[in-house]
């Protein structure tokens, strides 16, 4: 599962441990790494220490009750399902035919997961005269009386005929996973001209009994075959292979999906509908394939055509290839999350449907990668409790970065780290939590940023400590033993152990299970005697979170020349002396960037200077030349910003870039004619677009420039001219933006609803229609908003055609933010005649709970 993909669509518009011993030897010897005792007494500035603490940090979460793995009564030996669908009603008629074996005691009843089904049949289905079985059924749980006692030597099955109503369902699921509904009808009645007919499922987390009956729990793993019937017009797609199809006497077709191999529930999956299907050569026999609408087809392979090679590399790094019987990846339409790894066939959101142009300023590499890596990490080897989810998407979010820093380096790699970083400590602000939590108050809150973002940086840092061929021999070693499994934390931690013939209780105890991180602060300071001396405070509340061990590098560079130390902070205070002789140039802390922690490390212009220029780590030197570029008066400084611009990486360009915004130095036609030339010529779209966005600042002589970039190749660069434009005061900026009214892209389109809601300009109720009516449900809301705004300033007459349009989205449109979107703008409009009627009437006729609930507190004002 992926959520952070959905939030990043476009990245310029969301602008080992080495053990220190005392000594009692004079600072005379020169060792890599020495903490001295017995030194000459020297005032030594203190750093003040954190003050008291009185009450509970804000972040503080109160830990619910504990939350076991499922217990289990019964091996689910194989899961065989019959299913067809009934479009108007939005139901799923099936028949589940489940073979049981009793776990270890004997056992005369069954209870099995099962949400809002009419419960037509319960049979014990092996014998030749079936068994009408009595059962109890309370709209959540199936509970089944057999015939007679049956012990672990005992093999049956059971038959169940049911028909699963998901609409009908309680409305849940959380920001991580919108709905939790299991089985989605998309546009059922085709009510809605513009979107396809589309069924497909969501599992995870306790879903897929939502439409079969099942134990629902990801400790539960079962063989699998599905028989889906559709008409002939649409497609199916399931876990495993095709075995065969079958065309009915009543025109519909018959599907038969089956996987030998055993996975969770969760990851049980079904899409059906008329989709474009590309292709791959088959990898290490194994087939390959790409699903997307019609439109799409000609991009499929550029959108997802790196998934071999991702392929082979993962199975080379975790020397187990690739386990399962095919792989296929589908993009269906308003998707409840990112994506889903659901075994041998991942589902996209609809948001992966790109051109090529898109693919200029960025692809979906990220995504892919994560929902792949899952086939390993969650569909392999599974993680035996919500509780233990890390063990999954940490895994997954990790691959993210293994495969950049594979693909493009480790600058690029490194920008991931801090993106999740970032990610992880904006969370922070407001929920702390270890990483294992059995006292979860909903298993929905497992799927965070901790689980995701920060499990990714605690696997990096691990793999910093101990190197990267033990980090990649414990993986593999995890994988091998524990295949078609499900695993507890312990069982990773073990795996490393076993390899590293290390105790790394250490590690997980206080990074998985304990809350909050390290902040740090940092000094050092330099002595005539020809010693440093590095002074390191933990300052978190030692109430909360504990005083953490922290193996880190420290990089130090004397004349040009740089040695490496690797110390351990593993006390609140802690001080470390290093013998250099003079004055060193810069002493790096964390050199090797891996720290998930909040450091305080107040340094010097120089020091910041010398960062820039002779470290090879991109995150510091984006620290330095962030740190200074906004005081480009200093002589030493502008040279360094300057330098940036034709830096070899485009983060260094671009964060150089922004330090002439408003620029209003002597020299500033000469900066401008340097930054349009990058404008005009820069390899990376990005560079480019934050280019245009500062000559746009520096004067109208650069309007030309500016249209110039109209004809850019890159989506990116023409948004941000169209922007440009408009601010610089172009002559007729209305004329000039409708030029691009046909592109299909967001981030034009957004640039183009935005100046019209805020211009006012008249008669764009088509345009506005037309481009809301083919966008998606993670899309829609936003551009439902532009349009409120646009009709505000309208005539009256504008007004009420703009009402019939949002009307349109309560009739055809089932996503319940959709529906919030298009209320909150008809609020705007709520003085027009009519329109207060027409939003009670909407509300008393909404049968989705969620947009009802904010209905009635839109009322209820």
């Amino acid at each position: 599962m992926n959520i952070n993909a959905i939030l990043r669509y476009y990245p310029f518009l969301i602008f080992l441990i080495f053990i220190s011993c005392k000594s009692t030897q004079t600072p005379t010897e020169s060792q890599e790494n020495v903490e001295v005792t017995g030194v000459p007494t020297i005032p030594v500035p203190i750093i003040p220490e954190e003050e008291e603490v009185l009450q509970k940090p804000e972040w503080l979460v109160t830990p619910g009750e504990y939350n076991p793995s499922r217990t289990h009564y019964f091996h689910l030996v194989n899961t065989l399902l019959d299913v067809s669908f009934n479009w108007d009603k939005q139901y799923l008629n099936g028949r589940a035919e489940l073979t049981l074996k009793p776990w270890f005691y004997p056992q005369k009843e069954v209870i099995l997961d099962a949400k809002g089904f009419d419960i037509h049949s319960v049979l014990l289905a092996n014998l030749k005269d079936s068994i009408s079985l009595k059962y109890e059924y309370d709209s959540l749980k199936l509970k089944i009386f057999l015939d007679k006692e049956y012990t672990r030597f005992d093999q049956f099955k059971i038959s169940i005929k049911y028909t699963a109503k998901p609409n009908e369902l309680p409305e849940g699921g959380s920001a991580a996973i919108t709905s939790d509904k299991g089985l989605y009808f998309i546009n059922p009645t085709r009510k809605n001209p513009n979107k396809p007919q589309q069924i497909w499922t969501q599992g995870e987390t306790e879903a897929s009994s939502c439409w079969f009956p099942t134990f629902d729990a990801p400790n539960v793993k079962t063989k699998q075959e599905i028989y889906i019937t559709v008409d002939t017009a649409f497609q199916t797609l399931s876990n495993g292979k095709l075995i065969s199809q079958r065309v009915n006497a009543n025109g519909t077709r018959t599907d038969y999906w089956k996987q030998e191999k055993v996975h969770a529930p969760y990851l049980f999956m079904m899409a059906v509908g008329k989709f474009s299907k590309y292709s791959e050569e088959k990898w290490n026999g194994i087939p390959v394939n790409y699903y997307v609408e019609k439109e799409y087809a000609q991009y499929a392979k550029k959108i997802f055509g790196n998934t071999p090679e991702m392929m082979t590399y993962f199975s080379d790094m975790l020397d187990y290839p690739y386990p399962w019987d095919k792989y296929s990846q589908i993009v269906v339409r308003d998707y409840v999350s990112g994506a889903m790894e659901n075994t041998s066939a991942s589902i996209f959101m609809e948001q992966l449907q790109v051109d090529d142009r898109y693919l200029i300023d960025q692809n979906w590499d990220d995504i892919i990668a994560h929902e792949l890596f899952h086939h390993w990490f969650g569909d392999l080897v599974t993680a035996e409790s919500w509780a233990n989810l890390p063990l999954n998407e940490s895994f997954a979010t990790y691959a993210e970065y293994l495969w950049l820093e594979h693909k493009l380096g480790r600058e690029e790699a490194d920008l991931k780290w801090k993106e999740e970083w970032e990610t992880y400590l904006f969370e922070s602000e407001s929920k702390r939590v270890p990483m294992i939590r059995f006292g979860y108050h909903d298993k929905e809150d497992m799927f965070d940023s901790h689980s995701y973002a920060k499990g990714s940086l605690l696997l990096h840092m691990l793999r910093k400590i101990i190197g990267d061929e033990a980090f990649f021999a414990s993986l593999q070693k995890y994988v091998k033993e524990n295949a078609y499994k499900t695993t507890e934390v312990h069982d990773l931690r073990m795996s490393f152990e076993d390899v590293t013939g290390q105790d790394l209780n250490w590690f997980f105890n206080q990074w998985f299970m304990e809350a909050s991180h390290p902040s740090l602060n940092v000094a050092h300071t330099y002595y005539d005697s020809g010693f440093v001396e590095l002074r390191v405070r933990q300052m978190q509340d030692e109430k909360f979170s504990p005083i953490y061990e922290l193996p880190v590098f420290v990089d130090i560079w004397v004349d040009g020349k740089r040695e490496r130390h690797k110390v351990v902070v593993s006390e609140k205070r802690k001080d470390f002396w290093f013998e250099t002789g003079k004055k060193p140039d810069l002493l790096l802390f964390d050199a090797e960037t891996y720290l998930p922690c909040e450091i305080d490390y107040l340094k010097s212009t120089d020091e910041f200077i010398y960062q820039f220029y002779h470290s090879d780590k991109i995150l510091a030197r984006l620290e330095a030349i962030n740190e200074l570029k906004s005081d480009l008066g200093d002589s030493q400084i502008k040279p360094l910003v300057l330098a940036g611009l034709e830096d070899n990486f485009w983060k260094i360009r671009q964060a150089a870039l922004e330090a002439f915004e408003d620029y209003k130095g002597d020299d500033k036609d000469i900066i401008g004619e340097k930054i349009e030339r990058i404008a005009l010529s820069d390899n990376n779209s990005l560079v480019r677009a934050e280019a245009i966005n500062v000559l746009s600042t520096l004067g109208i002589k650069y309007l030309n420039t500016v249209e110039s970039a109209m004809k850019d190749s890159s989506y990116a660069v023409i948004a941000t001219a169209l922007y440009a434009y408009a601010n610089m005061g172009g002559p007729d900026p209305v004329a000039m933006v409708s030029q691009f009214e046909d592109s299909n892209d967001l981030s034009i389109i957004i640039t183009i609803a935005d100046f019209y809601s805020y211009i006012g300009v008249p008669g764009k109720l088509d345009w506005f229609d037309e481009k809301m009516a083919t966008r998606g449900s993670q899309e829609l809301p936003y551009l439902i908003n532009y349009f409120g705004s646009y009709l505000l300033g309208r005539p009256s007459e504008t007004k009420q055609q703009g009402v019939k349009i949002l009307r349109k989205f309560f009739s055809y449109d089932s996503d319940a933010n959709t529906k919030i979107a298009a209320y909150k703008a008809l609020d705007l409009l709520s003085e027009e005649e009519g329109v207060s009627q027409l939003m009670e009437d909407l509300y008393l006729n909404e049968s989705n709970k969620k947009a009802k609930s904010f209905y009635e507190n839109v009322i209820k004002g």
